[in-house]
C-alpha cells in the first residue's frame, strides 16, 4: 500500500510534469513566438498600454537573463525540456504504482534535465531549467520512501 507521502510527491511530480510537457511543446511549436518575446522588467510600477510589444508569451526565466532569442536555441531547449519532463513523469508514474525502477528512471531525468540544457545551450541555459534543481530535492525526498517501493 502507497503511503500519502509517496502519493503527495506523485500527485505533485506529474502536476509539474504536465506543466513541463506543455511548456515544451508550446515552445517547440511556436518557436518564433517564444524567441521573440522580450525581457520583461519588474518595477513595481503599472505597465504603460502604449509601450506593451503585442506579444502572446511571457518571460518566465528565474534571473536577469531572458529566454534565449535564437529560434534554433529555443527548439533545441523546448526539446530538452520535453525529455527531461517525459523521463520525470515516467519515473513518477512507476513510483506511484510502488516499482522501484521508477525513482531510478526520476534519477536519469533530472540528470537530463541539468545536462542536456548545458550541452544544447551551454552553461547559460541552465536558467531557463531551474525545475530541473527541484527535482534533485524531489529525487531526495523519493529516496526516503524507496522502501515501499518492490
Amino acid at each position: 500500500m502507497r503511503s500519502q507521502y509517496l502519493t503527495l510527491l506523485c500527485i505533485l511530480t506529474f502536476l509539474s510534469c504536465a506543466w513541463g510537457l506543455f511548456d515544451s511543446s508550446i515552445s517547440f511549436f511556436q518557436t518564433d513566438a517564444v524567441s521573440e518575446t522580450t525581457y520583461v522588467e519588474n518595477s513595481g510600477k503599472a505597465p504603460k498600454k502604449e509601450k506593451q510589444p503585442n506579444a502572446y508569451f511571457e518571460d518566465r526565466s528565474a534571473s536577469d537573463a531572458p529566454v534565449p532569442s535564437d529560434p534554433v536555441q529555443v527548439k533545441s531547449l523546448a526539446i530538452a525540456q520535453f525529455i527531461y519532463s517525459l523521463l520525470t513523469l515516467i519515473g513518477a508514474v512507476f513510483m506511484f504504482r510502488l516499482q522501484r525502477i521508477g525513482f531510478w528512471i526520476y534519477v536519469a531525468g533530472a540528470a537530463v534535465g541539468l545536462v542536456l540544457p548545458a550541452i544544447l545551450g551551454g552553461f547559460s541555459a541552465l536558467n531557463t531549467s531551474f525545475g530541473a534543481f527541484f527535482s534533485l530535492i524531489f529525487a531526495g525526498l523519493y529516496w526516503v520512501a524507496r522502501k515501499e517501493m518492490h
